[in-house]
């Protein structure tokens, strides 16, 4: 993990303590959420966010106006104190790292999935409810079309991988052929 992540990590996880002490998690997660996606949507928000020679001021109030006047008071601290610390620069990285704590904060696992092709509604549907019921969590589904996998699906919840596309169990068959073979001239 890169300094950067982790100083990410960091922050987030006070920022996700005290939302979830004070109720806030949707919330702040929607208020940040804002902010960050005018970071990475607008070229000339991401360069004042990201330039040192921009004033410290200015970029509180950019960041507090993305952010709304409906944006919670703890919000609106932490925004502050991330410009008061000179980290605005990782402002998207708190916020992945927020969304993952929330997330587990909730009870949600995200899942990622590669498949040949998109997955319909109804298979998407019933992935869900064996993953829920093979983590124990409720699933958030992120569907990664890779068509070298044949078919099948290839599943990553958190650092376990579950490998059933076709091109692995083709893999599998070769070896055991290639086993077999040899077992058998031997």
């Amino acid at each position: 993990m890169t300094a950067n992540r982790r100083l990410a990590k960091r922050y987030a996880k006070a920022l996700g303590e005290l939302a979830v002490e004070r109720g806030l998690i949707e919330k702040v997660q929607d208020d940040l959420g804002r902010v960050v996606a005018a970071i990475r949507s607008d070229d000339a928000v991401r360069f004042a966010v990201e330039n040192k020679q921009v004033p410290a001021q200015v970029k509180m109030d950019l960041l507090l106006t993305l952010a709304g006047e409906d944006a919670a008071d703890l919000t609106k601290q932490f925004l502050r104190l991330v410009v008061q610390k000179r980290r605005e620069e990782h402002l998207p990285a708190m916020l992945d790292e927020y969304v993952a704590y929330a997330d587990r904060a909730r009870g949600i696992v995200e899942v990622e999935v590669k498949t040949a092709k998109p997955l319909g509604r109804q298979e998407a549907d019933r992935l869900m409810e064996s993953l829920a019921a093979f983590t124990g969590k409720q699933v958030r589904l992120k569907n990664v079309v890779e068509p070298k996998i044949l078919g099948g699906v290839v599943a990553r919840i958190g650092d376990l991988v579950v490998d059933g596309s076709v091109a692995r169990r083709l893999e599998r068959l070769k070896e055991t052929l290639q086993q077999t073979r040899l077992e058998s001239v031997g």
